[in-house]
């Protein structure tokens, strides 16, 4: 498949122009490195493999300065995407938000009642989820 050919496919499901796909796949990029530094950190802080010293303070500062560069990334996308691109991310990120808020307070009944306590990887999952379905819908319906 050509540049061409894939890129008008992109453009047809996505309805995203060319700088806000590129925008939008640093900010998928940026995601990444970050759950990729939140989750190695996790794990190698809690299986006890850096326990002491300036490394362990590195380690955990890691996820931190990967968290600033993805909002950096993200308001690059917001400030130069198109209108419609923008109210789709918004409409995203208030979906993300509220979704998992109520989720979660629902979820703290049923903790009332016996169930697992919620870690906070789990919440950071449900944000992502409610977040992406929130976008793909509103790319689906504006397309």
């Amino acid at each position: 498949m050509s540049a061409d050919s894939q890129e008008s496919w992109l453009a047809r499901c996505t309805g995203t122009t060319p700088r806000d796909r590129r925008n939008q796949l640093r900010f998928v990029w940026a995601i990444l490195a970050w759950a990729i530094c939140f989750t190695g950190a996790s794990q190698l802080i809690k299986r006890g493999v850096v326990i002491e010293g300036p490394v362990v303070w590195l380690l955990a500062a890691l996820p931190v300065i990967a968290s600033v560069v993805v909002l950096v990334v993200y308001s690059r996308f917001l400030s130069e995407a198109d209108e419609l691109q923008r109210m789709i991310q918004l409409q995203g990120l208030a979906v993300g938000f509220g979704g998992t808020y109520f989720a979660l307070t629902g979820y703290r009944v049923l903790e009332r009642l016996g169930a697992p306590r919620i870690d906070l990887d789990d919440v950071s999952m449900v944000m992502i989820f409610f977040y992406v379905l929130a976008t793909f819908v509103g790319a689906w319906r504006y397309r």
